[in-house]
């Protein structure tokens, strides 16, 4: 039978590209090169006799086989990594507890927890990763990821952490209004129309929603600048590039010690929440049900 097994690294590489839809960030998920992830996909359809993507300038598409291969992968490689498991040794008297997060959630809002869950859980050791886009934890190897969706991945479970509502926020002095600058003060939602508009690169449309809800028509922004974490966003907006679109939970530090403030009370609830994500069937596992109800407590406590 082994002979028969077409290249596993092709394999590996393939199911990382498949979920990216890049070569490039299979590459940068795997630490090979481009070209060292192309050639595996590309031996891995010569030993298949299929085309497995179509390729296009700078990006790629499964064909009709590549999704029937991917759909037919995914389940033998979670038996594969549930077998793996069940026979490695134990790691002493402490528990492994691997979980992915996305940057800003893990610096803005885990973090400053993190102390509470190390003295009550002494026997778990928790390791952190960060990380951004669809999870994959087979190949990450990790046991949980938090995200944000509006519902858990397919062939995923998952727990709703918190749900996202948005309001602009924006320094005082901005806010206030700098008549040097050039910088007029933001006493009603229209006044947003005249400063640069900060949001995230994806997913998109959060702006739409609450101009929308404050019922502001169609403008043309001063100008525009997204960013690939909450992180960054408000940290550009503390810095007073211009007016961010915050999230009730993570932008909380900022609010607290008035590097930002909300001019307004108008929050919006959107379709998407944080989640943590996990495979079906791994929820009851002790160290990752340990975790869950302990985020579940610091989620209420902080509410």
């Amino acid at each position: 039978m082994a002979a028969r097994l077409p290249p596993l690294r092709g394999i590996e590489a393939f199911v990382a590209a498949a979920h990216a839809l890049s070569f490039t960030a299979a590459a940068a998920r795997l630490n090979l090169s481009v070209s060292a992830v192309s050639r595996r996909v590309a031996s891995l359809e010569e030993a298949l006799e299929v085309v497995l993507f179509h390729r296009f300038n700078r990006a790629l598409r499964l064909t009709t086989a590549g999704k029937r291969y991917l759909a037919a992968l995914e389940p033998a490689l979670d038996r594969l990594a549930e077998a793996s498991d069940a026979i490695r040794p134990p790691r002493g008297s402490r528990q492994l507890l691997k979980i992915d997060v996305l940057q800003s959630f893990a610096v803005l809002w885990l973090l400053p927890r993190l102390d509470r869950f190390a003295a009550a859980h002494p026997g778990i050791e928790l390791r952190l990763s960060t990380s951004g886009g669809k999870p994959d934890l087979r190949r990450d190897g990790v046991d949980a990821a938090i995200r944000i969706a509006e519902a858990p991945p397919g062939g995923l479970s998952g727990d709703r952490l918190l749900e996202l509502r948005c309001t602009p926020v924006a320094t005082p002095d901005l806010i206030k209004g700098n008549s040097a600058l050039r910088k007029p003060p933001i006493r009603k939602p229209q006044d947003i129309a005249n400063h640069v508009l900060l949001g995230l690169v994806r997913p998109r449309g959060f702006w739409e929603a609450w101009l929308k809800a404050a019922k502001v028509g169609p403008f043309k922004a001063k100008g525009t600048a997204r960013f690939d974490s909450l992180h960054l966003l408000y940290e550009a907006a503390a810095n007073g590039m211009g007016v961010a679109l915050a999230f009730d939970a993570l932008v909380e530090p900022y609010l607290r010690d008035r590097r930002l403030v909300a001019p307004f009370k108008l929050t919006v609830k959107l379709p998407y929440s944080y989640w943590l994500i996990y495979r079906t069937g791994a929820a009851d596992s002790k160290p990752l049900a340990v975790f869950r109800r302990w985020l579940k407590a610091e989620i209420a406590r902080a509410q």
